[in-house]
């Protein structure tokens, strides 16, 4: 029978106008959310968002009710109602659980196939890929031939030429006629790659990336959990494995991937107006609903996987049949009541106020709204115009909102024109404008680009230093290819260093943050090169000897060096660096190196402290350094020590006789009130030589460019030194090597013929060590205090050398006495130092993690069987928790000749089994 205005076979049911009101309800997409209301209820509170699954029951009329159904979607205004209708065949017996499978795999093809079409798909036809997969794999007959790759292989061929072919220009190119084409008219290789290499590389990623096959791996239903591949799955879900699965779970696993592709279509987002346009749901009509097929088996998967899943899917089942399925609600005889879906004001009934109140259940009771109808009426009825009359005056058109007006093709064309408009005008200046961000970017980042992996964790300074951390070779824009080159030789350890550990991740692997004042303020190769690339040299060694380890508590190490800027001035902005690096990188555990005795190097101590992060100096020896941090460690003696060993030895000097000075010293400090190294080991010499009986007198120099010192308020170092030359006592300096250098310019050039008593500090041996240097002042004889035993050569046989042997040949070739200084020496402790403390870590306790509370915990640890014989004496804190300087750390004293050539004159403190010389002070005993 043809339909009438909007009405078809319905108007014969009486009631039929209600019903038609429910489907309106539900199909029509609210603006916000998803669960449908009624009109005078769309601003109701929402409950759990669902659709029903309505099942009309009607007798020997179903196939007109779903046509009459149909036919009310398809007339809808101003857009159609996706939808489709699908005849359940008939049949004597239900189908076995198995034959299930396969008959609920048909309906959704044939649901699938539909809703696909364009017709239904004004605002986007909706796309099956999750289902499409499933369905493609379930048809597969599985392997066809012998196992010879492997028994996926072939389905992965059957699956990539699936792929290949529904993709334009692949599907183009491996045609045979256009294969021949492109092989005859462009070059061999390009014929290889259009055709073979791109398609096979961009079929792998697919596999890997696509959302369907994402989706296949993590659905809850027939894990894949073994084997856990994609193509193993895939091989379980073809004809010859799948008897083996449970039936229930295929089921599910099918209506939820096609469930998912609705919801995947619907899903709202900004970025994607199709969906938005979408303002009403899908509606799928099963006709034919009875005990021979499996139309119950559909619905029961439908509302169990709406369970399980708690997700919304944007369809309506509309079931039409000659009897109620046994799912368990009562079919409803009030079809002509309006209440049926949704109650009145003042009455708690219908299908919406019982799935509020019980969706939440695993029943499927709440989900189910079976509706009994009343028969057809024939037009031979006596009330059947009477009847149509009144079902007509009931119903009015479906209409179906239209979208939001941003959301319409239109608007966005519009959109789209001005917005290309707007980019058009603008790229000019915002190519002028990156061009010149980037070029301020590298101006404020060391002169890296944004791409460059050293740029976030390096800066400019406002002195023009490059400072920060450098972490992938960056070498801070030194001049001195040395330095370079050994910042270089770092680089490729670290390198080693990741590649061992991936080969074995069981070991532990730590990084360590060498901090130091590497250049100048300006830049240029400065004296500070020599020490800091020895010190740098050191680290080095140590971290290569530890690659060499193979054992399962040796750490693999890795070190970081940073840039502090001159006199360490920018330490704490380094440090709040490291900060954000230990936040993204755990295996930095501490810090090793600090430089210089100054204000700036203790407020970066107390920065570091603040990250958590310990740390362990190499040549740091003021006496007050200690109260700073308790997280604070050196392997270099204090200042008290150091004005200890001074005093007796020049006490020594006295009690040779002959020439020998007068028991006076004179202690020339530096008048910068930042440099807390020079200050403290000058009041530290005053108590130490006036217990040895000697008169002392302080004077103090000014240093060029002394922060917060006026030149006028003392003397220069030349000038002093000038001024020494009279003095018939011990001279002793106690500042600065590159002052020492100016003094000694002094001496040379009033009195070199017959100089004074010159002794420095342990800080002088960076102009020792520096052969260019030492050399400028052929003649002049001094004394100087040194933290190892000095005058090392590369020769020596020991840890250390036989590295730096290896990993800096050039230096030991250039240098014949590399390392004078002990700042190499120094650093490889420090480094060893931690190293010992983690693997002593490890064997106690191999499952407590390595952090640095643990690590600090460990270093303090070193002491009695645990101590360091190191290359710069014995390392040991006397099992004292609070002591944080090693027990009579090694102290030499050593002399530049006349001929510049340098020698030990003898030592105080532990080193091995050797005894200091007997005019030091008595050792230190350590607490029992």
């Amino acid at each position: 029978m043809e339909p009438t205005g909007t009405m078809t076979d319905l108007p014969m049911f009486p009631g039929a106008g209600n019903m038609l009101k429910l489907v309106a309800d539900l199909v029509r997409r609210p603006s916000r959310g998803e669960c449908p209301k009624p009109e005078k209820h769309r601003n109701a509170r929402q409950g759990r968002e669902g659709l029903p699954v309505i099942c009309l029951v009607s007798g020997d009329g179903h196939t007109q009710l779903a046509e009459g159904v149909r036919a009310f979607l398809r007339e809808a205004d101003p857009r159609r109602v996706p939808h489709c209708l699908h005849r359940l065949p008939s049949g004597d017996a239900p189908p076995s659980n198995r034959e299930s499978v396969e008959a609920v795999r048909g309906v959704l093809e044939g649901i699938a196939g539909e809703l696909a079409r364009d017709v239904n798909g004004r605002d986007g036809r909706v796309r099956f890929r999750r289902f499409g997969l499933v369905n493609w794999l379930m048809r597969q007959g599985g392997r066809a031939g012998p196992e010879v790759d492997g028994p996926d292989r072939p389905l992965l061929h059957e699956l990539r030429a699936r792929e290949l072919s529904r993709r334009r220009a692949f599907g183009f190119l491996r045609s045979p006629e256009s294969e021949l084409a492109v092989q005859s008219r462009v070059p061999w290789w390009l014929w290889l790659l259009a055709t073979h290499v791109i398609p096979l590389a961009w079929f792998r990623a697919r596999r890997g990336l696509g959302r369907e096959y994402k989706w296949l791996l993590n659905q809850p239903y027939l894990s894949p959990a073994d084997p856990g591949t994609f193509e193993g799955f895939a091989e379980r879900l073809t004809k010859p494995h799948i008897g083996g699965e449970d039936a229930e779970q295929l089921r599910k696993l099918m209506v939820n991937a096609f469930l998912e592709d609705l919801r995947a279509a619907y899903r709202r987002r900004i970025w994607r107006p199709r969906a938005v346009r979408r303002t009403a749901y899908c509606v799928a009509i099963l006709d034919g609903l009875g005990e021979g097929n499996c139309g119950t088996t559909i619905i029961e998967t439908i509302i169990d996987v709406r369970i399980e899943t708690g997700a919304f899917d944007p369809l309506l089942v509309i079931a039409a049949g000659a009897h109620a399925p046994g799912i368990g609600s009562p079919a409803h005889d009030d079809w002509g009541d309006p209440r049926m879906w949704e109650p009145d004001e003042n009455l708690h009934s219908g299908w919406r106020h019982k799935f509020e109140q019980k969706g939440r259940s695993r029943s499927r009771s709440p989900w189910y709204l079976p509706v009994r109808t009343p028969p057809l009426l024939s037009p031979e009825h006596d009330d059947y115009d009477y009847t149509r009359r009144s079902e007509i005056s009931q119903d009015s058109q479906l209409r179906i909102d239209d979208p939001p007006r941003w959301a319409r093709r239109g608007t966005l064309l519009l959109l789209s024109a001005v917005i290309a408009l707007v980019v058009a005008m603008t790229t000019g200046g915002a190519t002028a404008f990156a061009w010149n961000s980037g070029e301020d970017y590298r101006a404020a980042h060391c002169g890296l680009s944004r791409s460059a992996p050293d740029a976030e964790t390096m800066e400019t300074a406002s002195t023009g230093e490059c400072i920060g951390v450098a972490t992938h070779g960056s070498t801070f824009r030194a001049p001195d290819r040395a330095l370079n080159r050994t910042l270089e030789v770092i680089t490729t350890l670290n390198r080693r260093a990741e590649q061992a550990h991936r080969r074995d991740p069981d070991r532990p692997m730590i990084t360590l943050v060498h901090l130091s004042a590497l250049l100048s303020s300006a830049g240029k190769s400065t004296a500070q090169f020599s020490y800091v690339r020895e010190a740098l040299q050191g680290a080095a060694s140590a971290q290569s000897r530890q690659l060499k380890n193979p054992g399962r508590n040796e750490p693999i190490l890795r070190i970081f060096p940073a840039n502090a800027g001159s006199g360490m001035r920018f330490g704490t902005r380094v440090a709040e660096i490291v900060g954000r690096m230990r936040r993204r990188d755990p295996s930095i555990v501490g810090v090793a190196g600090l430089d210089q005795s100054r204000e700036a190097t203790t407020d970066t101590i107390r920065r570091l402290t603040g990250i958590g992060l310990p740390m362990v100096a190499t040549t740091l020896s003021a006496d007050a350094l200690v109260q700073k941090s308790p997280l604070y460690f050196q392997v270099s003696p204090q200042n008290r020590r150091e004005a200890e060993v001074a005093a007796a030895y020049a006490d020594h000097l006295v009690e040779a006789g002959g020439d020998a000075p007068k028991r006076e010293v004179r202690v020339i400090y530096s008048a910068d009130t930042t440099d807390i190294y020079s200050r403290n080991l000058k009041d530290d010499l005053a108590g130490s030589f006036a217990a040895h009986g000697f008169r002392v007198e302080n004077v103090e120099y000014s240093p060029p460019q002394a922060a917060g010192v006026d030149p006028l308020d003392a003397p220069g170092p030349g000038e002093v030194g000038q001024q020494s030359c009279s003095y018939d006592g011990v001279v002793f300096f106690a500042g600065r090597s590159e002052d020492f250098e100016s003094l000694l310019g002094g001496v040379n050039q009033v009195c070199h013929s017959s100089p004074p008593v010159l002794l420095g500090g342990d800080d002088v041996v960076r102009l020792a060590a520096d052969p260019e240097r030492r050399a400028n002042y052929p003649g002049l004889s001094y004394d100087f205090l040194d933290f190892t035993l000095g005058s090392t050569k590369c020769a020596n046989v020991s840890e250390l050398y036989s590295e730096l042997r290896r990993l800096f040949p050039q230096e030991c070739a250039n240098v014949a006495s590399s390392s004078l200084d002990g700042h190499a020496a120094l650093a490889f402790d420090a480094v060893k130092l931690y190293v010992n403390a983690i693997k002593q870590l490890r064997e106690d306790a191999p499952t407590m993690p390595l952090t640095p509370p643990a690590v600090w915990h460990a270093i303090s640890g070193v002491h009695g069987d645990h101590v360091l014989d190191g290359e710069s004496g014995i390392i040991s804190f006397g099992g004292d928790v609070e002591r944080q300087v090693p027990l009579d750390k090694l102290i030499s004293v050593e002399r530049i000749d006349d001929q510049g050539t340098p020698r030990q004159l003898g030592f105080c403190g532990r080193v091995g089994t050797r005894r200091q010389a007997s005019w030091c002070p008595r050792l230190e005993a350590a607490p029992s």
